[in-house]
Formats: structure tokens, C-alpha cells, sequence
């Protein structure tokens, strides 16, 4: 009996030291495997930054540089031209507002895309006359702006009342360049027989009427006067400053645009 007691609790021993090995290597091979799942993130997350670092050499998209206006669209609703340069004009004229992101690759890649595509289908700086008023309500009803757009600028999304008051102005817009165009050879004719007379005093009275719309402008949030004593060599330059003018939130008829176009470049 001793002897059999003897054994038996040896035996217990011997099994309880293998029993308690087992729970160790398999908590070495849980962490061998975490370290290696740990080096492979790290190799994944090592080569992404590696191919973001390399994709900021690629040149393209990297030019922000608008193009003068050759031909504008002329509005003749202030409201709707205001409603197109917030929606529309990013990608659809010369007047891109580019943002900071657009300066990082892939966002530059996707800025100049679409800014490009947009600008081929149609360029509200290089008005051609292939636009109608049906295709654009087809274009506004159909995610326009598109949703990549407005994602990133909401105030851009066209409500109802948004797209009813553009798609009005366009079409009377349409209507006023029209009847302008047909009306241009006999109207040329009866100015030019104005004579030089009447030129000098319609200078004078177009310089006074541009001081008078940058002083109401102007003039109720502060000095008027750098505004009055600026000078553009061209007109994409003055059309820059009033453009920035609207952008602050100064309401400009296209009538007016026009005045102080002529005013700055006089």
C-alpha cells in the first residue's frame, strides 16, 4: 500500500508539471502571431505613407493658374449670377476658387478632372451659345452640383427656390444677349455719328457713376478711396477685384460690373 501511494502521487507530479506546459506554448504562439500581424501593419501602413510621400511629385494638378475670360456670360439678374459663382463657376468658368486640399495628391488629381471636364462641357467665361435653358434645368434636376462637390462646400447645393431663380435669370439673360446681338450693327452706326462732343461728356458721366457705385459698395463698411484710385492693365484684372468684391459680399448688377470694368482699365 505505501509503495502504490508512493507512485500515485509521482505520477500526479509528473502529470500536473506537463499539464501546466501546455498553457505556455500556446500563449508564445499567440504572441508570435501578434508580433507578426504587428510587423505586417506596420510594412502596409510604412508603404502607404512611402507611395503618399512619392504620388506629391506628380506635376499634374498642380497648375492653378485661371485663364483670362475671353467671352463672359453677361447676367442681367444679379441673384442668379450670384447663385452660379457659388455653384457653378468653380468648374464651369475661369473664376475657379481653388482651396487648400486641392494642393494634395490624389484631391489635386480629381480638382483638375473635373475642373477640366466641367470647363469642355461648358465655360460660362468663354460663352458660346450652346447652352439652352431646357439642358441647363436637365443638368440642375440631375445632381448638380455634383454630390463630390458639395460635400465639401454644402453652401454650394441648389435649393428649389435656388434653381428656379438661376434657371429664370439664364433664360432672360439668354433673351437680353440675343436681342443685343441682333440690335448691335444699327446701333453702331447711330453712335458713331454722335460725334467726339458727346464722347468726352460720356466718359466723364461713366467715371462718376463707377465713383458712385464703389462708394455705395464700399463705403458703409470702410474707405472707398483704394477702391476709387485703383487701376487694372487689363480687364481679367478689374474683373478680379470685382469678383472679390462680390465674394465679400458686395451686390454688383451686371450694368455696374461693366462701368467699373471700363472705369479701372480708363
Amino acid at each position: 500500500m505505501p509503495t502504490t501511494y508512493y507512485r500515485s502521487t509521482d505520477s500526479g507530479r509528473k502529470s500536473g508539471r506537463n499539464s501546466g506546459r501546455k498553457p505556455q506554448s500556446k500563449s508564445r504562439g499567440t504572441s508570435r502571431r501578434r508580433s507578426s500581424r504587428m510587423r505586417t501593419a506596420l510594412w502596409v501602413l510604412g508603404a502607404l505613407v512611402a507611395v503618399f510621400v512619392l504620388i506629391q511629385f506628380v506635376p499634374f494638378g498642380r497648375d492653378h493658374t485661371n485663364p483670362p475670360a475671353t467671352n463672359s456670360f453677361k447676367w442681367t439678374s444679379a441673384q442668379a449670377k450670384a447663385i452660379a459663382r457659388r455653384s457653378c463657376y468653380d468648374c464651369h468658368s475661369n473664376h475657379t476658387r481653388y482651396w487648400w486640399a486641392v494642393d494634395i495628391a490624389p484631391f489635386s488629381w480629381l480638382a483638375a478632372h473635373d475642373i477640366q471636364d466641367g470647363r469642355a462641357r461648358l465655360n460660362f467665361s468663354e460663352w458660346t451659345g450652346s447652352l439652352s435653358t431646357p439642358a441647363l434645368e436637365s443638368a440642375v434636376s440631375n445632381n448638380m452640383p455634383p454630390l463630390q462637390y458639395t460635400l465639401l462646400h454644402p453652401n454650394a447645393k441648389l435649393s428649389a427656390a435656388d434653381r428656379q431663380t438661376l434657371l429664370d435669370g439664364f433664360q432672360q439673360s439668354v433673351a437680353a444677349m440675343d436681342s443685343g446681338s441682333g440690335s448691335g450693327s444699327s446701333s453702331g452706326s447711330s453712335s458713331s455719328s454722335g460725334g467726339s462732343s458727346s464722347g468726352g461728356s460720356s466718359s466723364s458721366s461713366s467715371s462718376s457713376s463707377a465713383t458712385a457705385i464703389i462708394d455705395a459698395r464700399c463705403g458703409s463698411c470702410h474707405s472707398a478711396a483704394p477702391a476709387q484710385q485703383f487701376r487694372a492693365s487689363s480687364a481679367a484684372e478689374a474683373q478680379a477685384l470685382i469678383d472679390q468684391m462680390i465674394q465679400q459680399g458686395a451686390s454688383v448688377s451686371p450694368a455696374e460690373e461693366q462701368a467699373l470694368i471700363k472705369y479701372y482699365t480708363s
